[in-house]
């Protein structure tokens, strides 16, 4: 065998052992933790927003959860809680100064798997009781909610029946979020503000 010969035969050899140990095969790509969601809609009316809500909880996203708040990753998206007034009254200073990072945590704590397990319930249905009221890049929107969880927290509500009103920003890439969250208690029920007491 001459040298030309010789150098083919490496070559194939090299090709043979590249292509059967797959590294140039594709592989599935993983989720991140608190997992995307496919079904996330780009928030292009109010509506949207809530609508992605709803499938967040119902996956325990809290990639997309945080999504309805601001198009950035970057955690200093403006944003305000105003708690129920009895959650408030019952849970002193607590809602003092919720911003985007209380909101960060207090949803990746509830959704954890050692508080929310992923055979457990999770549900949010969020019905409009008007339409959004749009003026420029704000707009206004008002809801009732009915929040339902299996966690694993016996101080906490697992059902949760309530109101949000939401105050929307249009932000430059043409999307809404949440600047502000106003949630009231539905007479005689348990609302958001204190599962956010808990969590």
């Amino acid at each position: 065998m001459d040298d030309k010969q010789l150098n083919v035969t490496k070559l194939v050899l090299f090709i043979l052992l590249l292509s059967g140990c797959g590294l140039f095969s594709t592989r599935t790509p993983e989720e991140p933790e608190g997992g995307s969601n496919t079904e996330w809609q780009f928030p292009r009316t109010p509506r949207i927003v809530t609508e992605n809500l709803e499938v967040a909880v119902g996956r325990r996203s809290s990639v997309d959860y945080m999504r309805s708040f601001s198009a950035e990753d970057d955690g200093d998206a403006e944003f305000v809680f105003e708690a129920d007034p009895d959650a408030e009254a019952n849970n002193p200073d607590l809602f003092t100064d919720w911003d985007i990072k209380r909101e960060r945590n207090h949803v990746q704590s509830l959704f954890s798997p050692s508080n929310l397990p992923l055979d457990s319930l999770a549900e949010l249905l969020i019905e409009m009781t008007r339409e959004p009221v749009i003026l420029g890049d704000s707009a206004d929107l008002s809801a009732e909610y009915k929040l339902t969880l299996g966690h694993l927290r016996d101080a906490a509500p697992r059902r949760m029946d309530g109101y949000l009103d939401f105050c929307l920003r249009r932000a430059d890439d043409g999307g809404w979020y949440i600047r502000l969250w106003r949630d009231k208690r539905l007479a005689g029920h348990h609302c958001w503000s204190d599962l956010k007491a808990q969590f």
